[in-house]
């Protein structure tokens, strides 16, 4: 039994509460908090806390609420808005764990007295050769590593996932079997965004500011209403009759540009990366690396020039913003932000 200090993160969903469930089993001093993210949307809200806090009580853990809502609206959602404005896709939920979840917060860990830290989020902390890595989750279709892949290195060590080795079947039957007091579903949107409707969302916060929609070679053939609509490899809404499908090649955000063409010319086989995030010290052109351009992608090999990714194939919509995260095995090696 391990009677060390750990901080639980607790969303009042089914991952998180079995996550607490299980260290306090395993012999953890658990100290369940959850985080108040969100004035509207999904980030831990009245419904959300009640929940968390329901739950810290029926597994007899102490449980507090800590209000992050002003920092959140500022590290998270303001560099949304201002990524869209830049002709970018951003990923906010990354950020978000690299900021606050496992940034800021980290000060929390430390005025605890915690050793570790802990969420219901699906990955795993490996050791190779004196170094902590992130690697894939045994439920793959679940796995989160890719989301995850900003954290700073140094705290890897004192992070725990006790969900790595389990399924999402196995979790929601664990809930069931103790009568946790959670329903177990999916959220696949971005928080805070209500509905998950990120176009309505976009429209509220964003003005419009109409510009050309150009082809390859610079004819127009249409209007759009701001290259903040619009991303890479989109080839819905954009309003043009044309005998062929026409796609997002790319945004010019210094002529307010959109520019399309066909699905031939999204195509591109090496891109730079930006922020980088490196968990190893080892010589990374001795390794068969592989990349994810987003979370739904396969991985594709690939391999490093400094900050260049040079891919095995050209792949569609490689989309500035994104995360583009670097892989060896299972373990992410090295990550950062896709750049145009």
């Amino acid at each position: 039994m391990d009677s060390s200090k750990v901080l639980v993160g607790m969303s009042g969903g089914v991952d998180s509460s079995v996550a607490a469930l299980l260290l306090k089993q395993e012999g953890y001093e658990a100290l369940g908090f959850t985080l108040r993210m969100c004035k509207d949307g999904r980030c831990s809200g009245r419904e959300d806390v009640e929940a968390a806090v329901a739950v810290a009580r029926k597994i007899g853990i102490p449980h507090t609420v800590i209000d992050v809502r002003k920092q959140f609206e500022a590290e998270v959602v303001n560099y949304f808005l201002d990524e869209y404005r830049s002709g970018r896709t951003p990923n906010p939920c990354a950020l978000c764990n690299q900021r606050i979840r496992f940034g800021s917060f980290w000060h929390s860990v430390e005025r605890a007295g915690a050793d570790f830290l802990s969420t219901g989020h699906y990955s795993r902390i490996v050791e190779e050769s004196g170094e902590y890595l992130l690697a894939r989750a045994k439920d793959e279709k679940k796995s989160q590593e890719y989301f995850l892949a900003l954290i700073p290195k140094r705290h890897l060590s004192r992070l725990i996932f006790p969900l790595g080795e389990l399924t999402k079947t196995q979790v929601c039957a664990i809930a069931s079997e103790y009568d946790l007091p959670v329903v177990c579903r999916e959220s696949q949107d971005i928080c805070f965004i209500p509905e998950g409707d990120t176009a309505s969302f976009l429209r509220r916060h964003l003005e419009e500011k109409p510009g050309n929609i150009v082809d390859l070679e610079g004819n127009v053939l249409g209007i759009h209403k701001g290259i903040w609509f619009h991303t890479i490899g989109q080839r819905k809404g954009l309003g043009i009759a044309a005998s062929e499908p026409f796609y997002v090649i790319s945004v010019d955000v210094k002529n307010n540009r959109v520019i399309v063409g066909s699905r031939s010319a999204l195509s591109d086989s090496s891109f730079r990366l930006s922020h980088l995030n490196r968990f190893t010290d080892r010589d990374l052109s001795e390794l068969a690396l592989t990349c994810k351009i987003r979370y739904a992608s396969p991985e594709v090999g690939c391999r490093l020039e400094r900050d260049k990714v040079i891919l095995d194939h050209p792949v569609d919509a490689i989309t500035p913003g994104q995360l583009g995260v670097i892989y060896w095995e299972d373990k992410v090696v090295m990550a950062g932000i896709i750049e145009g």
